[in-house]
């Protein structure tokens, strides 16, 4: 895993040199052609000349010094700039409270540590090896901390606490989907970050799909599945319009409900555009989560409907 305290610790080094030469270029420059008594003609003399050269190298330096660094990182760790940048930025969207991200990712890390490695490398987007060994994996970690973060983060604005919660969703769907207790888990610790009813409803519907138990929540109950079954035939030919909604979820027309939400729930499990597998067809995976959506909602509510 690449040394990402390094890299942020190198990274502001840069800016502070550049910051530091260019206030020291902008002084110069003042002192020479204004403080110093000096006026700008075509008669300067061989040491005005160094002194401006001098300046200028100064200016410039810590641009090549930019490039040797990251030619650096590229060599040691296999590391670009443009990955270097997107570290450096991801970290910053995540706001000034970063240290309260551990607890709340520890404690769904707790509920599933067969993933461990799947859940470092998720992670390791945003956080180092170290910080991640120290502060979501030690077991000597205090639970209180939990609820110290909780009192802060549910004051911060709203961006940044929706920015954490779309962190630990993704985070609980980096193997199998979202078991009922990390739900319940994340749940709670909306309600507890004073989140509106709008924005519960938005993760609720954007990620029940991926959900492990999705087929037991719904209304329909399993044991009355049985008893609707031989009303598919009906239902079937009454309803022909709907044969796109069944082939989008790869369904045949005289398939149970049950089958309805189990295509839906392994669809959205290989299509979801927050899962880390798919950070690179995102738009592709919108738009076909778009349509799966449709169609489950098509089929089911007709079905409800008609059954009903």
């Amino acid at each position: 895993m690449l040394k990402k305290v390094e890299i942020l610790r190198q990274k502001k080094r840069l800016d502070i040199a550049i910051g530091i030469s260019c206030v020291f270029s902008i002084l110069c420059v003042q002192l020479v052609f204004c403080g110093g008594g000096f006026v700008y003609d075509l008669d300067l003399d061989l040491s005005m000349v160094l002194f401006i050269l001098l300046l200028i190298f100064i200016g410039i330096s810590p641009l090549f010094l930019f490039d040797r660094v990251y030619a650096r990182f590229e060599k040691k760790w296999g590391i670009t700039r443009e990955q270097v940048a997107g570290y450096v930025s991801r970290r910053a969207d995540l706001g000034s409270c970063l240290n309260q991200y551990f607890p709340f990712i520890r404690e769904v890390c707790k509920l599933n540590e067969d993933v461990r490695e799947e859940q470092m490398q998720f992670l390791s987007e945003w956080f180092s090896e170290d910080e991640l060994k120290n502060h979501v994996f030690q077991k000597t970690e205090s639970d209180s901390k939990l609820k110290e973060a909780i009192e802060i983060m549910r004051k911060r604005p709203i961006g940044e606490r929706q920015r954490l919660m779309e962190m630990l969703f993704k985070l609980s769907v980096v193997e199998v989907g979202i078991h009922d207790d990390e739900w319940n888990l994340l749940m709670d610790i909306m309600t507890q970050l004073n989140f509106n009813k709008h924005y519960q409803e938005y993760f609720e519907n954007r990620y029940s799909p991926l959900r492990s138990e999705f087929y037991e929540y719904e209304e329909c109950e399993d044991e009355k599945e049985s008893e609707k079954e031989s009303k598919n035939k009906q239902f079937t030919s009454y309803y022909g319009g709907l044969k796109i909604y069944y082939e989008i979820l790869g369904l045949e027309e005289n398939c149970s409900v049950e089958e309805i939400k189990r295509a839906y729930h392994s669809l959205a499990l290989q299509h979801h555009p927050d899962l880390p597998k798919n950070a690179g067809r995102i738009e592709e995976c919108e738009e076909m989560m778009a349509k799966i959506n449709e169609a489950y909602e098509k089929l089911t509510s007709t079905r409800k409907k008609y059954f009903s």
